[in-house]
């Protein structure tokens, strides 16, 4: 019964001596399993597909240039002519429904002194008071500044019209006669026998 008990005792250490000497991945009391061989990485995705073609666009239709404008009026006179640019050729653009013209009216001649419509006053023998002034304000200042020389009295007039009226003014005094011509709104000729002063707003 020893022979039985021993080899009992025999085959039930026989799996512990196994592992103990001879270890296996599977019991967990050796050594670590062996890693795991490398994987290659997984293969990219693959790109999207290209986007289908589109249609082409149809062509673009331009509208057609109207007539070209009448040539420009002549020279006012305040400058010599030049010579005329030649003619370019018209544009060709594919014909749509006609514009109307964009050209304008020619512009007024601008050269020179443009005229004031103004009386003109005439510094004559036998002219009408009347028709030599026409702002009192100023004829009252001309009679309160005369005095014995026509350079005092001017700049006396000339200091209380644009004191009193503001404005630019022309004053012009003589002891002698004198004869002007002059485009003005508001002006005023008087004074006594020895000395005449006229007044104009510029």
């Amino acid at each position: 019964m020893v022979s039985s008990t021993s080899s009992l005792l025999l085959l039930a250490l026989l799996p512990l001596a196994s592992g103990f000497f001879f270890p296996s991945s599977g019991c967990g009391c050796g050594a670590p399993p062996p890693p795991a061989p490398c994987a290659p990485p997984p293969p990219p995705p693959c790109p999207p597909p290209p986007p289908p073609c589109l249609p082409p666009l149809p062509p673009i239709q331009l509208p057609a240039l109207p007539a070209p404008c009448p040539p420009p009026p002549p020279p006012c006179g305040c400058s010599p002519a030049l010579p005329p640019f030649p003619a370019l050729p018209p544009l060709q653009l594919p014909s749509l429904p006609q514009l109307p013209s964009p050209c304008a009216a020619p512009a007024p001649c601008g050269c020179g002194r443009k005229k004031r419509s103004a009386p003109t006053i005439r510094g004559e023998i036998g002219v009408s008071s009347e028709s030599l002034c026409n702002n009192q304000q100023i004829r009252k200042i001309i009679l309160k500044n005369m005095s014995s020389g026509a350079a005092v009295s001017k700049a006396a007039i000339h200091a209380e019209v644009k004191a009193k009226l503001g404005g630019n003014f022309v004053v012009i005094c003589s002891q002698g006669p004198f004869s002007f011509i002059a485009d003005s709104h508001n002006y005023c000729i008087d004074g006594s026998h020895t000395q005449t002063c006229y007044v104009f707003q510029a």
